[in-house]
């Protein structure tokens, strides 16, 4: 993984959280540039970082995409679970290395729990939330890393914002990468204006909006300077056989996703036990985020009544925002992202709104 972008120590401050942001599909770290200038507001250090194979990052190799690979015959199905998993089992302990890394090399600051700062925030927005339940589901890595026990260190998981897809459920999607119609091309520009609109959702399943975007706010990508688009897409990993397509179809196809998601929420050994796990969705944003915050409280609630253990999620809504609240309102997200836990965590359904999140 590669340190894209840096908003450096705050000014004046010896003790300080650091946020780390991953990126999604096709969208790479300079999205999340406009968070940067707000960084001392919130005595954050805020690190953009990119995935592998996108801009500075190290490509994959070719054993590694090999892994993303379905096998055929007598066994394939299992191998290719089993290769699956190893692929992003890889993907935490590199996360896992680079915050240790950063610990040891004097970047990251210690938490201290009697003032709440210090520590690491991560946070994956979209499909990098996969690297969140990777990070989650491998707690058995964190306790030593370069000699540094990372369950001291992250103090909070973000999950921001990802499609239903990512976390293993099951819902109905309009999204065009999965529309088999499309050339390669015409997908990704579909898709780019769908994943960036705002949407009229009511507040039922029966009242989603699947593909009509509103006129006004329109959608992100619509706003953007070509030199705006230039520099925070790349689009080679999310082209058919690029690593991020391979990666979405296989881990859809195979249980991947769902696999992440039960061993992140229902460990056998809750390695995360001090760590909150935060999930932020924003109420513009596509049908397919919307029903993933329907289907995690759908979830909470029957865990509760099952009495199942499952690692404690708060909920934070940005209201009126789309899918690119860090680009069109980036303080509403940083609140959401950073701002301090609120309210009691026991009703772990409870939807939380800072006062900026309400503001539009």
């Amino acid at each position: 993984m590669h340190a894209f972008l840096d908003s450096g120590v705050p000014k004046n401050s010896s003790q300080y959280t650091t946020l780390v942001m991953i990126h999604g599909y096709a969208w790479h770290a300079a999205i999340f540039r406009k968070l940067l200038p707000f960084a001392g507001t919130y005595n954050a250090r805020i690190v953009l970082l990119n995935r592998r194979d996108y801009p500075g990052s190290r490509p994959y190799s070719e054993d590694e995409v090999a892994l993303l690979r379905p096998i055929e015959g007598d066994g394939g199905e299992r191998e290719t679970c089993d290769n699956l998993w190893a692929f992003m089992r890889a993907r935490a302990l590199e996360l896992y290395d680079w915050v240790a890394t950063s610990v040891n090399d004097g970047k990251i600051c210690a938490f201290d729990p009697t003032t709440g700062t210090g520590g690491v925030i991560v946070a994956g927005w979209s499909l990098g939330t996969i690297w969140i339940t990777a990070l989650l589901a491998n707690g058995d890595l964190a306790t030593s890393v370069n000699g540094v026990d990372l369950r001291n260190i992250i103090r909070r998981a973000v999950l921001y914002d990802p499609p239903y897809q990512v976390l293993g459920y099951q819902a109905k999607s309009e999204n065009p990468r999965f529309d088999t119609s499309l050339g390669p091309d015409e997908m990704l520009e579909a898709f780019n204006i769908w994943v960036s609109g705002y949407y009229a959702h009511g507040q039922t399943p029966e009242e989603i909006e699947y593909r009509a975007p509103l006129k006004e706010p329109s959608p992100t990508l619509r706003r953007l300077t070509p030199q705006d688009c230039n520099a925070v897409t790349y689009d080679e990993p999310a082209k058919p056989g690029g690593s991020d397509y391979m990666l979405v179809g296989a881990g859809i196809e195979y249980g991947l996703f769902k696999r992440l998601h039960d061993a992140a929420f229902y460990p056998a050994h809750d390695m995360w036990r001090p760590t909150e796990v935060r999930y932020v969705w924003c109420d513009r944003s596509v049908s397919d985020a919307w029903w993933g915050a329907w289907r995690l409280r759908e979830e909470m609630d029957e865990a509760k009544k099952m009495g199942k253990h499952m690692h404690p999620v708060t909920i934070y809504r940005i209201r009126q925002a789309n899918h690119f609240a860090h680009w069109d309102d980036p303080q509403s997200a940083l609140d959401a992202l950073i701002g301090p836990a609120g309210g009691d965590k026991v009703d772990q359904s409870a939807t939380r709104v800072s006062p900026r999140m309400s503001k539009l």
